[in-house]
């Protein structure tokens, strides 16, 4: 089993991911755009960790890195897993569903490492002295660029499920203040 080197970038991601309603928010904007979630929190733990926005190159660079292992390793797994939900007879449903367990392990570790490969495509340090104002101001900013790099129109459900995203990356501020922001996206 491959051995993961701690990065800030997977610890953010789990914990924004693992917060209440963020799964289902990330579901519906996948959904909506056939986006890659690993993404929009690459551009939100940019902005939060204040290592600034990306410019269009710089999103063109971070998602060609990782396009093809998204759309063979992550997705092709994530079908089979979600094919699998439910029992695929004649399997034993005992079976089947031990081995739907264990490609969403792999799953996860597909997507670990598709984050690994975004961070490395981005050498900045964190700019800790920067205002939360600001970092959110980035993030927002990443976002908008994510949104316009696959040619897509963020809708009104959309900006409320990343507003409660943001919410979770952004604890030190009002969520008023990440509603407002998210406003124009």
């Amino acid at each position: 089993m491959a051995e993961f080197p701690e990065h800030p970038f997977w610890d953010f991601s789990l914990g924004v991911y693992m917060s209440e309603g963020v799964g289902p928010a990330c579901l519906e904007l996948q959904d909506a755009h056939e986006l890659d979630v690993n993404v929009l929190l690459f551009c939100m733990w940019l902005g939060a960790s204040g290592r600034g926005t990306l410019d269009a190159a710089e999103m063109t660079t971070a998602l060609e890195a990782v396009e093809a292992w998204h759309h063979d390793v992550v997705r092709g797994l994530r079908a089979v897993r979600v094919r699998m939900k439910g029992g695929m007879p004649p399997a034993p449903d005992k079976l089947s569903e031990s081995l739907r367990q264990r490609i969403q392990k792999a799953e996860i570790d597909c997507e670990h490492t598709e984050q690994l490969m975004l961070a490395g495509t981005i050498d900045r340090d964190a700019d800790e002295s920067r205002v939360a104002d600001a970092r959110l101001a980035d993030a927002i900013a990443n976002l908008a660029g994510y949104f316009s790099a696959i040619a897509s129109v963020a809708t009104d459900a959309d900006r409320s499920n990343l507003a409660h995203m943001l919410g979770f990356a952004f604890t030190d501020l009002d969520t008023g203040i990440v509603r407002e922001a998210c406003d124009s996206l």
